[in-house]
Protein backbone atom coordinates (compact mmCIF):
# COMPACT_ATOMS: atom_id res chain seq x y z
CA UNK A 1 0.00 0.00 0.00
CA UNK A 2 2.82 2.37 0.80
CA UNK A 3 4.10 2.01 -2.79
CA UNK A 4 0.64 2.81 -4.13
CA UNK A 5 0.27 5.83 -1.88
CA UNK A 6 3.71 7.05 -2.98
CA UNK A 7 2.67 6.73 -6.62
CA UNK A 8 -0.52 8.73 -5.99
CA UNK A 9 1.53 11.40 -4.23
CA UNK A 10 3.95 11.67 -7.16
CA UNK A 11 1.04 11.88 -9.61
CA UNK A 12 -0.52 14.74 -7.63
CA UNK A 13 2.74 16.67 -7.72
CA UNK A 14 3.42 15.91 -11.44
CA UNK A 15 0.03 16.94 -12.86
CA UNK A 16 0.37 20.65 -11.95
CA UNK A 17 3.88 20.62 -13.45
CA UNK A 18 2.66 19.08 -16.71
CA UNK A 19 -0.31 21.47 -16.78
CA UNK A 20 2.09 24.40 -16.50
CA UNK A 21 4.10 23.09 -19.43
CA UNK A 22 0.92 22.73 -21.46
CA UNK A 23 -0.07 26.34 -20.79
CA UNK A 24 3.41 27.44 -21.83
CA UNK A 25 3.03 25.84 -25.25
CA UNK A 26 3.63 29.14 -27.03
CA UNK A 27 7.27 29.05 -25.96
CA UNK A 28 7.91 25.30 -25.94
CA UNK A 29 7.46 22.50 -28.48
CA UNK A 30 7.34 19.89 -25.71
CA UNK A 31 3.74 18.91 -26.53
CA UNK A 32 3.48 20.77 -29.86
CA UNK A 33 1.72 18.43 -32.31
CA UNK A 34 0.72 21.12 -34.81
CA UNK A 35 1.87 21.16 -38.43
CA UNK A 36 3.46 24.58 -38.01
CA UNK A 37 6.85 23.10 -37.14
CA UNK A 38 7.09 22.03 -40.83
CA UNK A 39 7.90 25.64 -41.63
CA UNK A 40 11.34 25.07 -40.14
CA UNK A 41 12.05 22.38 -42.76
CA UNK A 42 12.54 22.36 -46.52
CA UNK A 43 9.42 22.44 -48.69
CA UNK A 44 10.00 19.52 -51.03
CA UNK A 45 6.63 19.26 -52.81
CA UNK A 46 5.27 21.43 -55.60
CA UNK A 47 2.75 24.19 -54.99
CA UNK A 48 -0.22 22.07 -56.14
CA UNK A 49 0.45 19.63 -53.31
CA UNK A 50 0.33 22.31 -50.62
CA UNK A 51 -2.63 24.10 -52.20
CA UNK A 52 -4.62 20.83 -52.35
CA UNK A 53 -4.07 20.32 -48.60
CA UNK A 54 -5.28 23.75 -47.50
CA UNK A 55 -8.96 22.81 -47.35
CA UNK A 56 -8.17 19.37 -45.93
CA UNK A 57 -6.27 20.79 -42.96
CA UNK A 58 -7.97 20.03 -39.62
CA UNK A 59 -7.72 23.56 -38.23
CA UNK A 60 -7.07 27.19 -39.17
CA UNK A 61 -3.48 27.12 -37.96
CA UNK A 62 -2.59 24.23 -40.25
CA UNK A 63 -4.44 25.86 -43.15
CA UNK A 64 -2.31 28.95 -42.74
CA UNK A 65 0.85 26.87 -42.56
CA UNK A 66 -0.08 25.19 -45.83
CA UNK A 67 -0.66 28.62 -47.39
CA UNK A 68 2.79 29.72 -46.25
CA UNK A 69 4.35 26.59 -47.72
CA UNK A 70 2.42 27.07 -50.96
CA UNK A 71 3.51 30.71 -51.19
CA UNK A 72 7.12 29.72 -50.59
CA UNK A 73 7.09 27.20 -53.45
CA UNK A 74 5.09 29.46 -55.77
CA UNK A 75 7.97 31.94 -55.66
CA UNK A 76 10.38 29.29 -56.93
CA UNK A 77 7.85 28.49 -59.66
CA UNK A 78 7.81 32.18 -60.65
CA UNK A 79 4.14 32.55 -59.70
CA UNK A 80 4.54 35.67 -57.63
CA UNK A 81 0.96 36.94 -57.92
CA UNK A 82 -0.42 33.64 -56.60
CA UNK A 83 2.05 33.67 -53.73
CA UNK A 84 1.00 37.20 -52.78
CA UNK A 85 -2.66 36.18 -52.98
CA UNK A 86 -2.16 33.43 -50.41
CA UNK A 87 -0.18 35.72 -48.12
CA UNK A 88 -2.95 38.33 -48.25
CA UNK A 89 -5.39 35.76 -46.82
CA UNK A 90 -3.34 35.16 -43.69
CA UNK A 91 -4.30 36.66 -40.33
CA UNK A 92 -3.67 36.08 -36.63
CA UNK A 93 -0.47 34.12 -37.29
CA UNK A 94 1.52 32.66 -34.43
CA UNK A 95 5.17 33.60 -33.86
CA UNK A 96 6.56 30.68 -35.87
CA UNK A 97 4.33 31.53 -38.83
CA UNK A 98 5.12 35.24 -38.67
CA UNK A 99 8.82 34.46 -38.67
CA UNK A 100 8.59 32.31 -41.78
CA UNK A 101 6.29 34.79 -43.50
CA UNK A 102 8.90 37.51 -43.01
CA UNK A 103 11.41 35.45 -45.03
CA UNK A 104 8.82 34.85 -47.76
CA UNK A 105 7.94 38.56 -47.88
CA UNK A 106 11.62 39.40 -48.29
CA UNK A 107 11.94 36.88 -51.11
CA UNK A 108 9.01 38.39 -52.99
CA UNK A 109 10.38 41.90 -52.53
CA UNK A 110 13.76 40.75 -53.83
CA UNK A 111 12.25 39.02 -56.86
CA UNK A 112 10.27 42.19 -57.63
CA UNK A 113 13.54 44.14 -57.34
CA UNK A 114 12.32 46.15 -54.33
CA UNK A 115 15.76 45.82 -52.81
CA UNK A 116 15.53 48.47 -50.07
CA UNK A 117 12.23 47.07 -48.79
CA UNK A 118 13.64 43.53 -48.90
CA UNK A 119 16.72 44.58 -46.91
CA UNK A 120 14.55 46.25 -44.28
CA UNK A 121 12.47 43.09 -43.89
CA UNK A 122 15.56 40.91 -43.47
CA UNK A 123 17.11 43.34 -40.99
CA UNK A 124 14.20 42.73 -38.62
CA UNK A 125 14.72 38.97 -38.55
CA UNK A 126 16.59 37.42 -35.63
CA UNK A 127 18.90 34.83 -37.23
CA UNK A 128 19.17 32.98 -33.93
CA UNK A 129 15.50 32.03 -34.20
CA UNK A 130 15.87 30.44 -37.63
CA UNK A 131 16.45 26.79 -38.43
CA UNK A 132 19.20 25.86 -40.89
CA UNK A 133 16.63 25.52 -43.66
CA UNK A 134 15.27 29.00 -42.93
CA UNK A 135 18.79 30.44 -42.75
CA UNK A 136 19.51 29.09 -46.22
CA UNK A 137 16.41 30.88 -47.52
CA UNK A 138 17.43 34.04 -45.64
CA UNK A 139 20.77 34.12 -47.43
CA UNK A 140 19.12 33.23 -50.72
CA UNK A 141 17.04 36.41 -50.40
CA UNK A 142 20.22 38.40 -49.75
CA UNK A 143 21.77 36.86 -52.87
CA UNK A 144 18.76 38.01 -54.93
CA UNK A 145 19.06 41.53 -53.53
CA UNK A 146 22.75 41.72 -54.41
CA UNK A 147 22.06 40.36 -57.90
CA UNK A 148 19.47 43.10 -58.39
CA UNK A 149 22.19 45.64 -57.65
CA UNK A 150 24.65 43.80 -59.92
CA UNK A 151 26.88 43.15 -56.90
CA UNK A 152 27.83 39.70 -58.12
CA UNK A 153 30.65 39.13 -55.64
CA UNK A 154 28.39 40.00 -52.68
CA UNK A 155 25.74 37.70 -54.16
CA UNK A 156 28.34 34.91 -54.33
CA UNK A 157 29.25 35.51 -50.67
CA UNK A 158 25.57 35.18 -49.74
CA UNK A 159 25.33 31.91 -51.67
CA UNK A 160 28.44 30.63 -49.89
CA UNK A 161 26.65 31.32 -46.58
CA UNK A 162 23.57 29.64 -47.99
CA UNK A 163 25.61 26.56 -48.92
CA UNK A 164 26.77 26.11 -45.32
CA UNK A 165 23.17 25.55 -44.19
CA UNK A 166 22.04 23.24 -47.01
CA UNK A 167 21.94 19.50 -46.39
CA UNK A 168 19.90 18.34 -49.38
CA UNK A 169 22.18 17.34 -52.28
CA UNK A 170 19.85 18.64 -54.97
CA UNK A 171 19.58 22.04 -53.32
CA UNK A 172 23.34 22.20 -52.83
CA UNK A 173 23.88 21.40 -56.51
CA UNK A 174 21.36 24.06 -57.55
CA UNK A 175 23.08 26.61 -55.32
CA UNK A 176 26.51 25.68 -56.68
CA UNK A 177 25.19 26.03 -60.24
CA UNK A 178 23.74 29.46 -59.43
CA UNK A 179 27.01 30.55 -57.81
CA UNK A 180 28.97 29.41 -60.84
CA UNK A 181 26.62 31.21 -63.26
CA UNK A 182 27.00 34.41 -61.27
CA UNK A 183 30.78 34.24 -61.48
CA UNK A 184 30.83 33.19 -65.12
CA UNK A 185 28.76 36.22 -66.05
CA UNK A 186 30.81 38.64 -63.95
CA UNK A 187 33.16 41.06 -65.69
CA UNK A 188 36.67 39.59 -65.82
CA UNK A 189 38.15 42.81 -64.45
CA UNK A 190 36.01 42.53 -61.33
CA UNK A 191 36.98 38.88 -60.92
CA UNK A 192 40.68 39.58 -61.26
CA UNK A 193 40.59 42.53 -58.84
CA UNK A 194 38.62 40.78 -56.10
CA UNK A 195 40.42 39.52 -53.02
CA UNK A 196 39.06 36.65 -50.94
CA UNK A 197 40.33 38.32 -47.73
CA UNK A 198 40.59 35.05 -45.87
CA UNK A 199 37.26 33.67 -47.12
CA UNK A 200 38.48 30.21 -48.12
CA UNK A 201 35.30 29.25 -49.98
CA UNK A 202 35.30 32.52 -51.96
CA UNK A 203 38.99 32.04 -52.73
CA UNK A 204 38.21 28.65 -54.24
CA UNK A 205 35.42 30.05 -56.37
CA UNK A 206 37.59 32.91 -57.63
CA UNK A 207 40.35 30.45 -58.50
CA UNK A 208 37.85 28.31 -60.43
CA UNK A 209 36.43 31.13 -62.52
CA UNK A 210 39.91 32.54 -63.20
CA UNK A 211 41.04 29.10 -64.34
CA UNK A 212 38.03 28.94 -66.64
CA UNK A 213 38.46 32.44 -68.07
CA UNK A 214 42.20 31.97 -68.64
CA UNK A 215 41.66 28.78 -70.64
CA UNK A 216 38.36 29.54 -72.38
CA UNK A 217 40.03 30.17 -75.73
CA UNK A 218 42.42 27.24 -75.31
CA UNK A 219 39.82 24.52 -75.22
CA UNK A 220 42.39 21.74 -75.49
CA UNK A 221 43.85 22.88 -72.16
CA UNK A 222 40.59 23.68 -70.36
CA UNK A 223 39.75 20.18 -69.13
CA UNK A 224 43.24 19.65 -67.72
CA UNK A 225 43.15 23.05 -65.99
CA UNK A 226 39.81 22.23 -64.33
CA UNK A 227 41.20 18.92 -63.07
CA UNK A 228 44.14 20.76 -61.53
CA UNK A 229 41.71 23.10 -59.75
CA UNK A 230 39.83 20.15 -58.25
CA UNK A 231 43.10 18.69 -57.00
CA UNK A 232 44.04 22.04 -55.43
CA UNK A 233 40.68 22.48 -53.64
CA UNK A 234 39.58 18.94 -52.65
CA UNK A 235 37.44 20.15 -49.72
CA UNK A 236 35.60 22.88 -51.66
CA UNK A 237 31.86 22.41 -52.17
CA UNK A 238 32.29 22.87 -55.92
CA UNK A 239 34.92 20.10 -55.98
CA UNK A 240 32.48 17.75 -54.26
CA UNK A 241 29.53 18.82 -56.46
CA UNK A 242 31.11 20.28 -59.58
CA UNK A 243 29.03 22.91 -61.45
CA UNK A 244 26.76 21.05 -63.86
CA UNK A 245 27.80 23.21 -66.81
CA UNK A 246 31.43 22.17 -66.38
CA UNK A 247 30.98 18.45 -65.85
CA UNK A 248 30.84 17.64 -69.57
CA UNK A 249 34.10 19.48 -70.21
CA UNK A 250 36.19 16.67 -68.74
CA UNK A 251 35.47 14.65 -71.88
CA UNK A 252 35.46 17.60 -74.26
CA UNK A 253 36.70 17.11 -77.83
CA UNK A 254 37.61 20.04 -80.07
CA UNK A 255 35.72 20.39 -83.35
CA UNK A 256 37.67 18.73 -86.18
CA UNK A 257 35.99 18.65 -89.58
CA UNK A 258 36.95 17.05 -92.88
CA UNK A 259 33.73 17.57 -94.82
CA UNK A 260 30.46 19.45 -94.46
CA UNK A 261 27.06 19.15 -96.11
CA UNK A 262 25.56 22.56 -96.96
CA UNK A 263 21.77 22.23 -97.29
CA UNK A 264 20.02 25.24 -98.87
CA UNK A 265 17.25 26.18 -101.32
CA UNK A 266 19.25 27.03 -104.45
CA UNK A 267 16.65 27.04 -107.24
CA UNK A 268 13.13 28.32 -107.83
CA UNK A 269 11.68 31.15 -105.74
CA UNK A 270 14.22 30.87 -102.91
CA UNK A 271 17.29 30.85 -105.18
CA UNK A 272 18.39 34.42 -104.36
CA UNK A 273 18.21 33.80 -100.62
CA UNK A 274 20.06 30.49 -100.81
CA UNK A 275 22.71 31.81 -103.18
CA UNK A 276 23.42 34.80 -100.94
CA UNK A 277 23.87 32.65 -97.83
CA UNK A 278 26.07 30.26 -99.81
CA UNK A 279 28.21 33.17 -101.05
CA UNK A 280 28.86 34.30 -97.47
CA UNK A 281 29.62 30.70 -96.45
CA UNK A 282 32.02 30.19 -99.38
CA UNK A 283 33.83 33.48 -98.80
CA UNK A 284 34.33 32.63 -95.12
CA UNK A 285 35.61 29.16 -96.07
CA UNK A 286 38.30 30.72 -98.22
CA UNK A 287 41.10 28.29 -98.98
CA UNK A 288 40.21 25.81 -96.20
CA UNK A 289 40.85 22.13 -97.01
CA UNK A 290 37.47 21.13 -95.59
CA UNK A 291 35.33 19.69 -98.38
CA UNK A 292 31.79 21.05 -98.79
CA UNK A 293 29.04 19.08 -100.53
CA UNK A 294 26.11 21.28 -101.55
CA UNK A 295 22.51 20.00 -101.56
CA UNK A 296 19.46 21.82 -102.97
CA UNK A 297 16.29 21.37 -100.91
CA UNK A 298 14.19 22.59 -103.85
CA UNK A 299 15.15 19.56 -105.95
CA UNK A 300 15.49 16.82 -103.29
CA UNK A 301 13.48 16.21 -100.07
CA UNK A 302 15.48 16.99 -96.97
CA UNK A 303 15.17 13.46 -95.57
CA UNK A 304 16.76 12.09 -98.75
CA UNK A 305 19.48 14.74 -98.52
CA UNK A 306 20.42 13.67 -95.00
CA UNK A 307 20.39 10.00 -96.00
CA UNK A 308 22.58 10.74 -99.03
CA UNK A 309 25.00 12.78 -96.95
CA UNK A 310 25.33 9.91 -94.49
CA UNK A 311 26.06 7.49 -97.34
CA UNK A 312 28.84 9.84 -98.46
CA UNK A 313 30.35 9.75 -94.97
CA UNK A 314 29.26 13.31 -94.11
CA UNK A 315 28.38 13.69 -90.42
CA UNK A 316 28.23 17.50 -90.23
CA UNK A 317 25.37 19.46 -91.81
CA UNK A 318 24.70 23.20 -92.16
CA UNK A 319 21.02 23.75 -92.90
CA UNK A 320 18.25 23.37 -93.83
CA UNK A 321 16.95 26.93 -94.09
CA UNK A 322 13.20 26.64 -94.69
CA UNK A 323 11.06 26.04 -91.59
CA UNK A 324 9.12 23.12 -93.08
CA UNK A 325 12.40 21.31 -93.66
CA UNK A 326 13.59 21.98 -90.11
CA UNK A 327 10.33 20.40 -88.92
CA UNK A 328 11.07 17.32 -91.03
CA UNK A 329 14.24 16.84 -88.97
CA UNK A 330 12.43 17.46 -85.70
CA UNK A 331 9.76 14.90 -86.58
CA UNK A 332 12.34 12.24 -87.52
CA UNK A 333 14.92 11.99 -84.71
CA UNK A 334 16.35 8.75 -86.14
CA UNK A 335 17.11 10.60 -89.38
CA UNK A 336 19.63 12.89 -87.71
CA UNK A 337 21.12 10.33 -85.36
CA UNK A 338 24.90 10.42 -85.55
CA UNK A 339 24.95 13.75 -87.41
CA UNK A 340 25.87 17.22 -86.12
CA UNK A 341 23.41 19.75 -87.54
CA UNK A 342 23.42 23.54 -87.50
CA UNK A 343 19.87 24.33 -88.66
CA UNK A 344 19.59 27.77 -90.23
CA UNK A 345 16.15 28.40 -88.80
CA UNK A 346 13.93 27.52 -85.86
CA UNK A 347 10.26 26.64 -85.57
CA UNK A 348 7.55 26.48 -82.94
CA UNK A 349 8.38 22.78 -82.59
CA UNK A 350 12.04 23.41 -81.75
CA UNK A 351 13.24 21.46 -78.73
CA UNK A 352 16.55 20.35 -77.25
CA UNK A 353 18.02 17.53 -79.34
CA UNK A 354 21.56 16.31 -78.88
CA UNK A 355 23.86 17.45 -81.70
CA UNK A 356 21.29 19.90 -83.15
CA UNK A 357 21.53 23.68 -82.84
CA UNK A 358 19.34 26.44 -84.27
CA UNK A 359 20.75 29.58 -85.85
CA UNK A 360 19.13 32.32 -87.89
CA UNK A 361 18.28 35.99 -88.15
CA UNK A 362 15.63 35.69 -85.48
CA UNK A 363 13.44 38.72 -84.65
CA UNK A 364 13.30 37.33 -81.12
CA UNK A 365 16.99 38.18 -80.72
CA UNK A 366 16.24 41.81 -81.52
CA UNK A 367 13.28 41.91 -79.14
CA UNK A 368 15.34 40.50 -76.26
CA UNK A 369 18.13 42.94 -77.05
CA UNK A 370 15.62 45.80 -77.07
CA UNK A 371 14.28 44.90 -73.63
CA UNK A 372 17.80 44.83 -72.21
CA UNK A 373 18.78 48.05 -73.98
CA UNK A 374 15.71 49.94 -72.79
CA UNK A 375 16.22 48.83 -69.19
CA UNK A 376 19.87 49.87 -69.31
CA UNK A 377 18.78 53.25 -70.71
CA UNK A 378 16.60 53.80 -67.64
CA UNK A 379 13.24 52.92 -69.21
CA UNK A 380 10.83 51.40 -66.68
CA UNK A 381 7.47 51.81 -68.43
CA UNK A 382 7.78 50.63 -72.05
CA UNK A 383 5.07 50.16 -74.68
CA UNK A 384 5.64 47.45 -77.29
CA UNK A 385 3.84 48.06 -80.60
CA UNK A 386 3.88 45.06 -82.96
CA UNK A 387 1.83 43.78 -85.95
CA UNK A 388 -1.10 41.45 -85.33
CA UNK A 389 0.48 38.39 -86.93
CA UNK A 390 2.88 35.55 -86.17
CA UNK A 391 5.88 37.90 -86.25
CA UNK A 392 4.24 40.29 -83.80
CA UNK A 393 3.27 37.50 -81.43
CA UNK A 394 6.81 36.10 -81.42
CA UNK A 395 8.40 39.51 -80.89
CA UNK A 396 5.97 40.48 -78.12
CA UNK A 397 6.51 37.17 -76.32
CA UNK A 398 10.31 37.38 -76.55
CA UNK A 399 10.35 40.99 -75.34
CA UNK A 400 8.03 40.24 -72.44
CA UNK A 401 9.98 37.18 -71.28
CA UNK A 402 13.18 39.21 -71.16
CA UNK A 403 11.38 42.17 -69.53
CA UNK A 404 10.02 39.88 -66.82
CA UNK A 405 13.53 38.59 -66.16
CA UNK A 406 14.86 42.12 -65.86
CA UNK A 407 12.05 43.92 -64.07
CA UNK A 408 9.80 41.18 -62.61
CA UNK A 409 6.82 42.85 -64.31
CA UNK A 410 4.99 42.46 -67.62
CA UNK A 411 5.50 44.85 -70.49
CA UNK A 412 2.53 46.66 -72.02
CA UNK A 413 1.93 45.31 -75.55
CA UNK A 414 -0.32 46.70 -78.30
CA UNK A 415 -1.01 44.92 -81.60
CA UNK A 416 -1.92 46.66 -84.85
CA UNK A 417 -3.39 45.68 -88.21
CA UNK A 418 -2.96 49.03 -89.90
CA UNK A 419 -1.36 52.40 -89.25
CA UNK A 420 -4.43 53.93 -87.56
CA UNK A 421 -4.24 51.17 -84.95
CA UNK A 422 -0.72 52.29 -84.06
CA UNK A 423 -1.79 55.90 -83.60
CA UNK A 424 -4.75 54.83 -81.48
CA UNK A 425 -2.62 52.56 -79.31
CA UNK A 426 -0.11 55.33 -78.81
CA UNK A 427 -2.69 57.97 -77.90
CA UNK A 428 -4.50 55.66 -75.47
CA UNK A 429 -1.22 54.85 -73.75
CA UNK A 430 0.00 58.39 -73.26
CA UNK A 431 -1.99 58.64 -70.05
CA UNK A 432 -0.06 55.65 -68.68
CA UNK A 433 3.12 57.69 -68.39
CA UNK A 434 4.92 55.49 -70.90
CA UNK A 435 8.57 56.38 -71.23
CA UNK A 436 9.46 54.64 -74.47
CA UNK A 437 8.12 52.69 -77.44
CA UNK A 438 9.57 49.59 -79.05
CA UNK A 439 8.15 49.38 -82.54
CA UNK A 440 8.22 46.70 -85.22
CA UNK A 441 7.47 48.51 -88.48
CA UNK A 442 8.93 49.48 -91.82
CA UNK A 443 10.69 52.80 -92.31
CA UNK A 444 7.63 54.62 -93.64
CA UNK A 445 5.46 53.57 -90.71
CA UNK A 446 8.23 54.52 -88.28
CA UNK A 447 8.43 57.98 -89.82
CA UNK A 448 4.68 58.46 -89.32
CA UNK A 449 4.87 57.24 -85.74
CA UNK A 450 7.79 59.53 -85.03
CA UNK A 451 5.75 62.49 -86.28
CA UNK A 452 2.85 61.57 -83.98
CA UNK A 453 5.20 61.23 -81.00
CA UNK A 454 6.84 64.58 -81.76
CA UNK A 455 3.44 66.25 -81.87
CA UNK A 456 2.58 65.05 -78.37
CA UNK A 457 5.36 67.24 -76.97
CA UNK A 458 6.18 64.43 -74.55
CA UNK A 459 9.67 63.09 -74.06
CA UNK A 460 9.02 59.55 -75.28
CA UNK A 461 12.01 57.55 -76.50
CA UNK A 462 11.69 55.45 -79.63
CA UNK A 463 13.37 52.09 -80.23
CA UNK A 464 13.01 50.14 -83.47
CA UNK A 465 14.16 46.90 -85.07
CA UNK A 466 16.26 46.36 -88.18
CA UNK A 467 13.07 46.24 -90.29
CA UNK A 468 13.08 50.04 -90.35
CA UNK A 469 16.74 50.25 -91.44
CA UNK A 470 16.77 50.59 -95.21
CA UNK A 471 19.31 51.91 -97.74
CA UNK A 472 16.46 53.96 -99.24
CA UNK A 473 16.33 56.16 -96.14
CA UNK A 474 17.85 59.48 -97.18
CA UNK A 475 19.16 62.52 -95.26
CA UNK A 476 15.65 63.98 -94.82
CA UNK A 477 14.44 60.73 -93.26
CA UNK A 478 17.52 60.54 -91.02
CA UNK A 479 16.89 64.08 -89.82
CA UNK A 480 13.27 63.25 -88.95
CA UNK A 481 14.44 60.17 -87.01
CA UNK A 482 16.65 62.25 -84.70
CA UNK A 483 17.02 60.41 -81.37
CA UNK A 484 15.53 57.12 -82.56
CA UNK A 485 17.57 54.02 -81.68
CA UNK A 486 17.46 50.77 -83.66
CA UNK A 487 19.16 47.40 -83.58
CA UNK A 488 20.94 45.68 -86.44
CA UNK A 489 23.83 43.36 -87.16
CA UNK A 490 27.30 44.68 -86.25
CA UNK A 491 28.39 44.23 -89.88
CA UNK A 492 26.73 47.57 -90.65
CA UNK A 493 29.18 49.45 -88.46
CA UNK A 494 32.02 48.22 -90.68
CA UNK A 495 30.98 50.32 -93.69
CA UNK A 496 34.58 51.32 -94.44
CA UNK A 497 35.91 47.76 -94.52
CA UNK A 498 36.80 45.97 -97.74
CA UNK A 499 34.49 43.07 -96.88
CA UNK A 500 31.53 45.40 -96.37
CA UNK A 501 32.09 47.29 -99.60
CA UNK A 502 32.55 44.06 -101.56
CA UNK A 503 29.35 42.62 -100.11
CA UNK A 504 27.36 45.82 -100.70
CA UNK A 505 28.43 45.79 -104.34
CA UNK A 506 27.65 42.08 -104.67
CA UNK A 507 24.02 42.51 -103.55
CA UNK A 508 23.47 45.99 -105.00
CA UNK A 509 23.41 47.55 -101.51
CA UNK A 510 20.34 45.52 -100.48
CA UNK A 511 20.48 45.46 -96.65
CA UNK A 512 18.29 42.35 -96.41
CA UNK A 513 20.67 40.40 -98.63
CA UNK A 514 23.68 41.79 -96.76
CA UNK A 515 22.24 40.32 -93.57
CA UNK A 516 21.86 36.95 -95.31
CA UNK A 517 25.44 37.10 -96.58
CA UNK A 518 26.61 37.82 -93.03
CA UNK A 519 24.51 34.88 -91.84
CA UNK A 520 26.29 32.57 -94.29
CA UNK A 521 29.65 33.84 -93.06
CA UNK A 522 28.73 33.22 -89.43
CA UNK A 523 27.35 29.76 -90.27
CA UNK A 524 30.87 28.80 -91.35
CA UNK A 525 32.34 30.15 -88.10
CA UNK A 526 29.75 28.32 -85.99
CA UNK A 527 30.07 24.92 -87.62
CA UNK A 528 33.84 25.04 -87.28
CA UNK A 529 33.48 25.55 -83.53
CA UNK A 530 30.34 23.47 -83.12
CA UNK A 531 31.50 21.49 -80.09
CA UNK A 532 32.81 24.61 -78.40
CA UNK A 533 29.66 26.67 -78.88
CA UNK A 534 27.47 23.76 -77.68
CA UNK A 535 29.43 22.51 -74.71
CA UNK A 536 31.46 25.36 -73.24
CA UNK A 537 29.45 27.86 -71.14
CA UNK A 538 30.04 31.50 -72.11
CA UNK A 539 31.91 30.48 -75.26
CA UNK A 540 31.16 33.14 -77.85
CA UNK A 541 32.01 34.01 -81.42
CA UNK A 542 32.17 37.59 -82.62
CA UNK A 543 30.37 37.26 -85.93
CA UNK A 544 29.00 39.63 -88.55
CA UNK A 545 25.43 39.04 -87.32
CA UNK A 546 26.24 39.60 -83.63
CA UNK A 547 28.12 38.19 -80.70
CA UNK A 548 27.02 34.57 -80.88
CA UNK A 549 26.35 32.38 -77.83
CA UNK A 550 23.98 29.52 -77.07
CA UNK A 551 21.22 29.01 -74.55
CA UNK A 552 20.20 25.74 -72.92
CA UNK A 553 18.23 24.62 -76.01
CA UNK A 554 21.24 25.30 -78.26
CA UNK A 555 19.53 28.26 -79.85
CA UNK A 556 22.28 30.52 -81.13
CA UNK A 557 21.58 33.92 -79.58
CA UNK A 558 22.84 37.13 -81.15
CA UNK A 559 23.89 40.16 -79.15
CA UNK A 560 22.84 43.02 -81.41
CA UNK A 561 24.52 46.33 -82.14
CA UNK A 562 22.52 49.48 -81.43
CA UNK A 563 22.57 52.56 -83.64
CA UNK A 564 21.08 56.03 -83.17
CA UNK A 565 20.00 58.78 -85.54
CA UNK A 566 21.61 62.08 -84.63
CA UNK A 567 21.94 65.23 -86.74
CA UNK A 568 20.88 63.35 -89.90
CA UNK A 569 23.66 60.81 -89.33
CA UNK A 570 23.65 57.27 -87.94
CA UNK A 571 26.00 56.62 -85.03
CA UNK A 572 26.91 53.41 -83.24
CA UNK A 573 25.56 53.36 -79.68
CA UNK A 574 27.98 52.54 -76.89
CA UNK A 575 26.84 49.37 -75.10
Amino acid sequence: MSILLQAVHIKKRLIPFLFTLFLAGCTSNFFDSSFTSELRKDANANSDYYISHIEKAPNVEDQQTYKLLAARVLITENKIAQAEAFLSELKDLNKEQLLDKSIIDAHIAAVKKKSTYARNLLAKINLNLLSNSQKSRYYQAIAHIEENSHNSIEAVKARIQMDSYLTDTQRKQENIDCTWTLLRNTNKGIINNTSANGNIALGGWLALVRTYNDNLNQTNLLSEALQRWKASYPSHSAAYLFPTELQALFNFQETRLSQIGLVLPLTSSAKLIGDTIKQGFDDAKGDSNIQVAVFDTMTMPVDQIIATAKQQGINTIVGPLLKQNVDVLLNSPSLIQGVNILALNSTANARPINQLCYYGLSPEDEAESAATKMWNDGVRIPLVVVPQNDLGQRVASAFNVRWQQISATDANVKFYNQYDDIVGALQSSLNSNIQALYIISDSQQLAEIKTVVDNTNQNIKLYASSRSHSPNNGPEYNLLMNGVKFSDIPFFKEAESTQYQKTAQLVNNDYSLMRLYAMGTDAWLLINQFNEIRQIPSFSINGLTGKLTTNSNCNIEREMTWFQYKDATIYVEEN
